[in-house]
């Protein structure tokens, strides 16, 4: 099954990229990820070439009237995952940001709700997109009228749940001074926590509310990388008073882990640090090995 959902994924892609072929339209969020699943359909026995997730972004317009009841047209992009299991098992992990309205949440909650409820075992990404121009424009009227309108005291308050995300970012290597500013200005920035590590490879680790998450992946992607990918992502769907149970940070920090004085990456250091944290397994996903606690340890 493996073999049948990447070969779709791969049609879906080649489908969007023609229909969003201008200039930055469509972008690859790890091109390596693409390369190896078209490697794996002629390797199919090679379960590794899928051990990153086919993942990418699409900028579109879509028409829609303004406070002022002026036709304008609003910028958005969708970003996309697709796991493994896509499209024959599950649906595609996606994310819709706009850089000119802050969307609510009650916005996201209800795309995802249909893109759970409507997915039909085939590709999805097309309709998606059709959905939000549809309906993007009850929710801009929606939060203009619940911003203008007193609340009335009498009524229940409901509870929306927030969409908490921890990434595991890889980079060919972090040395710049101003690379480094940067990752930790930005995680302050947007109220993120998490850590990097500098050197050779880079590790950036970020988790908080998912649309800052996926504010700082952009910002982070306006600055030349060698390379630059996401590894590993979580996301939870959660009660606000609630989030210190997923949480695994309390603040947003560079990590030297260096031992004896001297500036060589100490990987033991790095497993225990990401042990204590109940993610050690993340140590595989940058270095192909299973971690090892150092030797006082």
């Amino acid at each position: 099954m493996d073999k049948e959902n990447i070969e779709k994924q791969l049609f879906e892609v080649e489908i969007l990229q023609s229909i969003y072929s201008n200039l930055n339209e469509f972008v690859f969020e790890d091109e390596d990820a693409f390369f190896e699943a078209q490697a794996f359909l002629s390797q199919p026995e090679d379960k590794s070439l899928l051990a990153r997730k086919l993942g990418f972004s699409i900028k579109f317009t879509v028409d829609c009237v303004d406070n002022s009841k002026n036709n304008i047209q609003l910028p958005l992009e969708i970003v996309c995952r697709l796991p493994t299991s896509y499209p024959l098992s599950s649906p595609p992990d996606v994310f819709v940001r706009s850089f000119s309205f802050n969307l609510s949440r009650s916005f996201s909650e209800e795309l995802s709700n249909y893109v759970k409820l409507s997915h039909e075992n085939d590709s999805a990404i097309l309709n998606i997109i059709e959905w939000i121009k549809e309906n993007i424009n009850r929710f801009l009227h929606d939060t203009r009228n619940k911003n203008s309108s007193p609340t009335n005291e009498n009524s229940p308050i409901k509870s929306e749940k927030q969409i908490f995300e921890r990434v595991f970012i890889y980079s060919h290597h972090i040395y710049s001074s101003n690379k480094r500013r940067h990752i930790l200005q930005w995680a302050k920035d947007l109220k993120l926590n998490g850590f990097s590590m500098p050197g050779k490879p880079g590790i950036i680790c970020v988790e908080g509310e998912r649309s800052s998450v996926q504010d700082y992946w952009v910002r982070l992607r306006t600055i030349p990388w060698q390379k630059l990918q996401i590894r590993e992502s979580q996301v939870f769907e959660i009660e606000p008073d609630l989030v210190n149970t997923v949480k695994k940070f309390d603040n947003f920090e560079e990590k030297l882990f260096t031992s004896n004085n001297t500036d060589s990456i100490d990987l033991g250091l790095l497993f225990a640090f990401l042990k204590d944290k109940n993610l050690d397994y993340v140590f595989n996903l940058y270095f192909g090995v299973d971690g090892k606690l150092p030797a006082n340890n």
